[in-house]
C-alpha cells in the first residue's frame, strides 16, 4: 500500500511541474525584464573589421588562379590620393602644384643673382592672398619657408601681415611652426616682438604644449625685449591679465604691490599655472623659470615645498638659466633630506653638463654647502667629476666648482657677490653637521684622487695660467702621500729644458712662463706652513732636481732667479744651506747678469 502511494505521489508531482512550466510560459513578458543576447562587441571581434575597400587597402577581387595587378592597385592608390589633395586644396591646387616647381629651382645652389630675385617675385605673386590656408599645409609650408628667407624685408612683411592674425595657432601647427622660425629668424626686430605679442591669452597653453613650447621658449630667451617679457609672463599672475595687460607690471610683487588684500589670490593663481605647466613636463622652458623664481620668493613654506617635491627631479633642466638656477639653489637648500638624495640622483647623469654650465656650476656648489650625506656625493657626484676632470678644468666655470671644492669660499677666488649668493642658504632647517666637519670630509673623500691627477698628468695641469691656479689650490689643501708625489711630477716638469708652453703665439720654458711663475711663486711661499707640520715641502723636491747645469740655465733667467731667492727665503737651514752651496759656484754668472733678481740673489749667497 505505501509503495503504490508512493507512485502516486511520483505522478502527480510530475503534473504539478507540467502545470507550473506551462503556466510561466504564458505569463506576460511586462512581468519580468527582457534579456537581451549577448553581442560580441569586443575590440577582438572579427566581424566588426572593416572590410577593405577596392584600390585601398589591396587591389581589386580578381578571379581565381589569377595573379592581382599591383602596378594597376598602385596608380590606383596614387590617383587616389591625388584626388583627396585636390580637394582638400579645392581652389588652389593648381597653384601649389607651380609653387612647388618653382620652390625646387629656388633651392638650388645655382641658383643665385638676378635668377633667384624673379623665381622669388614669381613665388611670391602665385601664392599672395592665399598664405593663410597654405602655411598650415606640409609641403606648402615648406616652400613658404624658402620664400620667407628669400624675400625683401617689404614681401616678407607683407607676407606676415597675412598670417599674423593667427600667430597662435602657428605656434601650435606642427608645420606652420617652422615658418614662424624663418620670420624670426630673418625678421626685423618688430616683427619679432609682433609674435610673442600675438600669443597673448594663449601663453600658459602654448607653453605647456609639446610643439609650441620649445620655439617659444626659443624666441622668448633669445629675441624678446624687457617690454615684451614682461608682457608675456603677465598671463601666469591670473586670469584678469590674459586680455588686458598692464605696463607697470614688471613681476610678481607689482601685482599687489598697492593692494596687499591681493597677494592670496594671486599666488594662489600662478600655482595653479606652474602646476599645469610642469604636469605638461614643460619646465625646461625659461619662462617657467622666470615664474619659479617669482613665486618661490614670495610663497610660504607649505607651498614652496609642495613645489620642491614636483621639481627635485628636473635640477638639469633648471641649471640652463640663471633664473633657473636660483630655483634649483632653493630646491637644495630648503629641501628635506629625501628631497635632496633624489635631487643629487636625477644629477648624476649631467655633473659634468652642471659643472661647465654658466649658470648651472653653482648648484654644485650649493650641494657641497648643504648636503649633510658626503658619503651620497662621493658616490654620485665625484666619480663623475673625476673622470671628466679634464674637461671641468678647462672650462671657465668648471674651475669655479673644483676651486670652491677644495678653497671653500676663499675671497682671493671668489668674488664677494658671488659668496653671499651662496650665504643665503646658511640658514636652511635641514643642513644639521657643522660646515667646517662638512668641507673637511669632502676634502678628504677627493682630495689624493685630484692629487693623482696632477702626478699623472702634470703637463696637463700647468698648461695655462688659469688652470695652474686650481693646480695651485688643490697642491695647498690636500695632504697626504700624493702629495708627495704630486710636488714630484711638478717639479719634474718645472726642471727639464725641452718643455716649452705657449702663450699669444710666444714660447716660453716652464721657469720663465710670466703665469706659471707667480703660482710657483705661492707655491713655495706656502711651504713654511708643512715645515710647521713636519711635512716635506715642493722645494725641497726643486733643490733636489737641481744640477749645475739646470741651476747656470735658471740663473739666465730673470724669473729664475727670483724663485731661486724665494727658495732660500721660505726653507728649512739645511735645504737653504745645499742650495747656497750649489749657487756659490756660479757666483761670477750671477756678477755678469744686468737683472734685478740676480742682484737680489747675489747677496742671499754672500
Amino acid at each position: 500500500m505505501k509503495r503504490e502511494l508512493s507512485k502516486d505521489a511520483k505522478q502527480e508531482n510530475g503534473n504539478n511541474k507540467k502545470f507550473k512550466k506551462s503556466i510561466d510560459n504564458n505569463k506576460s513578458t511586462t512581468d519580468k525584464k527582457p534579456k537581451f543576447e549577448k553581442k560580441n562587441v569586443g575590440k577582438f571581434n572579427n566581424n566588426n573589421k572593416k572590410k577593405p575597400q577596392n584600390g585601398m587597402n589591396g587591389p581589386a577581387t580578381t578571379v581565381a588562379g589569377e595573379k592581382p595587378d599591383w602596378q594597376k592597385f598602385k596608380k590606383e592608390k596614387k590617383d587616389l590620393k591625388e584626388k583627396r589633395r585636390v580637394q582638400k586644396l579645392e581652389n588652389v591646387y593648381d597653384i601649389a602644384v607651380k609653387a612647388k616647381k618653382i620652390e625646387e629651382k629656388l633651392r638650388r645652389s645655382d641658383c643665385i643673382g638676378d635668377k633667384k630675385i624673379e623665381l622669388t617675385n614669381e613665388l611670391y605673386k602665385l601664392l599672395d592672398g592665399k598664405f593663410e590656408k597654405l602655411i598650415f599645409t606640409h609641403d606648402l609650408s615648406r616652400t613658404i619657408q624658402w620664400l620667407i628667407k628669400f624675400s625683401t624685408d617689404e614681401k616678407r612683411q607683407s607676407i606676415f601681415n597675412e598670417v599674423k592674425a593667427k600667430t597662435a595657432e602657428l605656434f601650435h601647427s606642427k608645420y606652420a611652426k617652422n615658418c614662424l622660425k624663418k620670420f624670426l629668424k630673418y625678421g626685423n626686430d618688430n616683427m619679432r616682438q609682433e609674435i610673442l605679442l600675438g600669443c597673448s591669452g594663449h601663453v600658459v597653453e602654448l607653453v605647456s604644449n609639446v610643439v609650441s613650447g620649445p620655439l617659444i621658449d626659443t624666441a622668448y630667451r633669445t629675441w624678446a625685449n624687457d617690454e615684451t617679457k614682461n608682457i608675456v609672463k603677465q598671463e601666469f599672475y591670473g586670469g584678469m591679465y590674459k586680455n588686458s595687460k598692464d605696463k607697470n607690471i614688471k613681476t610678481l610683487v607689482d601685482v599687489y604691490a598697492k593692494s596687499t588684500d591681493m597677494k592670496t589670490a594671486t599666488l594662489s593663481a600662478v600655482k595653479m599655472n606652474l602646476i599645469r605647466v610642469m604636469n605638461k613636463n614643460a619646465i625646461g622652458n625659461s619662462i617657467v623659470h622666470t615664474i619659479l623664481s617669482e613665486f618661490l620668493s614670495q610663497c610660504n613654506d607649505e607651498d614652496r615645498a609642495e613645489l620642491i617635491v614636483m621639481l627635485r627631479d628636473s635640477i638639469y633642466e633648471l641649471s640652463t638659466t640663471k633664473d633657473g638656477a636660483e630655483v634649483a639653489l632653493n630646491c637644495i637648500w630648503h629641501g628635506t633630506t629625501k628631497d635632496r638624495k633624489l635631487s643629487l640622483k636625477s644629477m648624476k647623469e649631467h655633473v659634468k653638463d652642471i659643472a661647465i654650465s654658466e649658470y648651472g656650476h653653482i648648484i654644485l656648489m650649493a650641494c657641497f654647502d648643504s648636503i649633510d650625506d658626503t658619503t651620497l656625493m662621493k658616490k654620485i657626484l665625484f666619480p663623475e667629476l673625476i673622470n671628466n676632470l679634464n674637461d671641468i678644468v678647462n672650462d671657465e666655470h668648471g674651475k669655479k666648482v673644483l676651486l670652491y671644492l677644495v678653497a671653500r669660499r676663499d675671497s682671493h677666488n671668489f668674488h664677494p657677490s658671488f659668496i653671499q649668493q651662496l650665504e643665503k642658504g646658511d640658514s636652511n632647517t635641514t643642513s644639521k653637521k657643522p660646515a667646517d666637519i662638512r668641507e673637511k670630509e669632502l676634502l678628504e673623500a677627493v682630495g689624493n684622487q685630484l692629487l693623482d691627477a696632477i702626478s699623472n698628468e702634470a703637463i696637463f695641469w700647468l698648461g695655462s695660467s688659469s688652470i695652474a691656479m686650481v693646480t695651485l689650490a688643490i697642491l695647498k689643501s690636500c695632504n697626504g702621500d700624493s702629495l708627495d708625489k704630486a710636488f714630484k711630477s711638478i717639479a719634474d716638469v718645472l726642471t727639464n729644458p725641452d718643455i716649452t708652453l705657449e702663450d699669444n703665439k710666444t714660447k716660453y720654458t716652464i721657469v720663465e712662463h710670466p703665469g706659471l711663475h707667480m703660482m710657483f711663486k705661492k707655491l713655495i711661499q706656502s711651504d713654511k706652513n708643512l715645515l710647521e707640520n713636519n711635512k716635506n715641502t715642493f722645494g725641497q723636491q726643486i733643490i733636489d732636481k737641481l744640477d749645475d747645469e739646470e741651476i747656470k740655465r735658471w740663473l739666465s733667467f730673470n724669473r729664475g732667479c727670483f724663485l731661486l731667492v724665494l727658495l732660500i727665503e721660505n726653507e728649512d737651514e739645511n735645504i737653504k744651506n745645499q742650495l747656497i752651496n750649489k749657487l756659490k759656484k756660479h757666483a761670477k754668472i750671477l756678477k755678469n747678469q744686468k737683472g734685478s733678481g740676480a742682484s737680489i740673489l747675489l747677496k742671499k749667497i754672500q
